[in-house]
């Protein structure tokens, strides 16, 4: 049978910022996700604040002529296939210089069907159809104290 699965790393937040930060202070479980997912998917997209030129810049270098861009609202919407230069960029090139995770969002997706999310900073996530043995690996490259709710 296959589930659903949502999860919440737990996290703090800075005064009068809005961030969330891991409580351990580290993404080491961000990684061993994104690379589970990103290599079943063959699309990706990228969800940064408009204020977030920085990033916004490095990811149109990266995703160079494989992607299409998109304004909604506060939101640049960066799509496009995955590719070996923009699957090494996101799993090894992934904080700023402050240790803080790069992207708001990130969607993985195959033939247009959903994969993996990870969302406010890599703090949130959902992943559908997955097996019971996916679900242990998950839980085993979480920090303890993650919250799962699984449904079908």
């Amino acid at each position: 049978m296959k589930h659903n699965l949502q999860f919440t790393i737990p996290t703090f937040t800075e005064e009068f910022d809005v961030f969330p930060i891991p409580d351990n202070e580290k993404y080491d479980y961000w990684v061993p996700l994104l690379k589970k997912f990103i290599e079943q998917s063959d699309t990706i997209e990228i969800h940064c604040w408009n204020d977030e030129k920085d990033h916004i810049n490095e990811m149109t270098l990266v995703f160079r002529g494989v992607s299409k861009i998109v304004n909604e609202g506060n939101i640049t919407i960066i799509k496009g296939k995955i590719t070996d230069d923009i699957s090494n960029h996101v799993l090894y090139d992934n904080v700023k210089t402050n240790g803080k995770l790069k992207w708001f969002s990130i969607f993985l997706s195959r033939n247009n069907t959903p994969v993996f999310q990870s969302e406010h900073w890599g703090t949130e996530f959902f992943a559908p159809n997955l097996g019971d043995d996916d679900i242990a690996n998950i839980k085993s490259m979480t920090p303890a104290d993650t919250n799962f709710y699984q449904y079908q």
